[in-house]
């Protein structure tokens, strides 16, 4: 007779060859889960077993989902935690260990839809500029260039942007492995490409990483925050201007210029077009001001 430990174990193992999830998306899986047994345990008055999970009902589920809301999650992080389970229960189906449709019945919290903020083309120049501007060792202003040409430039995540090592730079191509594990191939334009080469023959290491920190290890992302922290308050850019926003910038500017959707989603490593799709809401909102400042009706 299977135990609900031996289960839960069986499950994450799966989650883990299956799924192929990044580092802190499959720690949030598993505290997710957790939480929700938690929940029961205390909402039940014991530990539950198999035969508890299959007996839950609508309102139990509810309850749980409205514990989250009061401790003021954000729906994001609600409809994951919904998301898990889910997944969790089909799993249990799977495998013919026990049979309760009912979660996936639950109605997940609907997510207000957010536009990503990027640079306009005059702050995204600016920004670089101050790269060369610093009054810090050479290598490093070097450095934040080379990372932010490329940012911007190839509109790469910063996580795959730091996981690059001098071997993978070419000078036309980048093979980018992404989310889930999924490579892409992304152009790198001849300025991104002069601005790392340039980098590295000021950089004092010589193998390994492509991205260095001041000691001699992978450039930490922190770190990397933190640089382009200080250079936004140097020249007076806004608090929405981070590393991400270089990436959300790149596709901006591309769908100004008459980009194609399916092109910047293959650039960008989006699994949904309805992912790329968000820039379309920020050159309708850019139309909309432009109409409403200059419009003599308006």
């Amino acid at each position: 007779m299977q135990n609900i430990e031996q289960v839960i174990k069986r499950w994450i193992t799966w989650v883990q060859s299956e799924r192929q999830l990044s580092t802190n998306t499959f720690l949030a899986y598993t505290k997710d889960l957790d939480q929700f047994l938690n929940f029961i345990t205390h909402y039940q008055g014991g530990a539950p077993t198999l035969k508890t999970l299959e007996g839950l009902k609508a309102i139990d589920f509810r309850a749980w989902l409205g514990q989250l809301n009061e401790n003021k999650l954000a729906k994001s992080s609600i409809a994951r935690a919904l998301s898990v389970v889910r997944s969790f229960y089909k799993y249990l189906d799977r495998q013919d260990i026990l049979h309760n449709p009912i979660i996936q019945n639950i109605r997940s919290p609907k997510i207000p839809k957010s536009i990503p903020r990027g640079l306009s083309k005059s702050q995204a120049i600016d920004l670089l500029d101050a790269c060369e501007e610093d009054d810090r060792d050479d290598w490093i202003n070097r450095r934040n260039l080379a990372l932010f040409t490329l940012l911007y430039g190839c509109g790469l995540r910063i996580s795959e942007a730091l996981a690059l090592d001098k071997k993978d730079m070419a000078d036309t191509v980048l093979r980018i492995k992404g989310k889930g594990n999924k490579e892409r191939l992304v152009p790198v334009l001849p300025v991104v490409a002069s601005a790392i080469k340039k980098y590295i023959s000021f950089c004092p290491f010589d193998s390994g990483p492509l991205f260095y920190g001041e000691k001699g290890g992978r450039l930490n992302i922190s770190v990397a925050e933190k640089q382009i922290r200080d250079i936004r308050r140097r020249i007076g850019l806004p608090e929405t201007v981070t590393p991400h926003a270089l990436r959300h910038t790149f596709a901006t500017h591309l769908l100004e210029t008459d980009g194609d959707l399916r092109t910047i989603q293959e650039l960008l490593g989006h699994a949904s077009l309805s992912t790329t799709q968000r820039y379309t809401d920020i050159n309708r909102e850019k139309l909309k001001q432009i109409y409403t400042k200059t419009h003599p009706r308006s």
